[in-house]
């Protein structure tokens, strides 16, 4: 049992924070070596940041604009006082939909860091945030895989060079696919050499 222990953590030695952080979520024997930890390109963050940010300008704008035209169209009422009533609302609820889309991007952008792959010569983890509160941990044997798809469409995949990973699997399983995945050729070859790898050593 030491000598797992002992084995794990020299392997944990190599992840980054989220991967030492996910490590130990994972099945991980003294026969395993662990080849390669996937996590998401900070391109796909940048995204999600940048759009959350848009979202959540124009939730807490509409309502104030809304103000505004039904001020200037007379609808809001003849006194002062309704009309200031109504308009103080509107910019309340702008307000607080713009703070709650801020939120939702915030934790998006959590969900987003945690996600990670491990790639060992046994197996394929991944460790996935669903929501705060709902984790799927999916494990897949290497010797399982048939076959591993990269696909890169689009300017910015090609350009800045990240992509998606399908890893098709035997039989009746379900296919996997990793997005925002930083050099994808490169994760790719690694994940079919350890296939390979594991084909000669237990066949098929």
């Amino acid at each position: 049992m030491t000598h797992i222990s002992e084995h794990r953590t020299e392997a944990a030695a190599k992840l980054s924070s989220v991967g030492k952080r996910y490590f130990n979520f994972i099945e991980f024997d003294d026969e395993e070596e662990l080849v390669l930890e996937i996590r998401k390109h900070p391109f796909g963050l940048l995204i999600l940041i940048v759009g959350g940010l848009v979202i959540s300008f124009v939730v807490a704008l509409i309502p104030m604009m809304l103000a505004f035209v039904l001020d200037d169209a007379g609808v809001v009422g003849e006194s002062g006082q309704s009309m200031a009533l109504v308009q103080q609302l509107l910019v309340i609820a702008g307000l607080i939909l713009g703070l709650g889309a801020l939120v939702v991007t915030g934790i998006n952008t959590i969900l987003y860091r945690n996600n990670v792959i491990f790639v060992t010569n046994e197996k394929i983890a991944q460790v996935m945030y669903l929501s705060i509160f709902n984790r799927k941990i999916s494990q897949l044997s290497i010797g399982d895989i048939q076959d591993v798809t990269v696909a890169q469409n689009g300017v910015f995949p090609n350009l800045i060079g990240y992509g998606s990973l399908i890893v098709e699997t035997a039989g009746e399983q379900q296919n996997y696919t990793f997005t925002y995945v930083p050099k994808p050729y490169e994760s790719a070859r690694v994940i079919v050499g350890s296939h390979e790898l594991n084909l000669r050593k237990y066949g098929n």
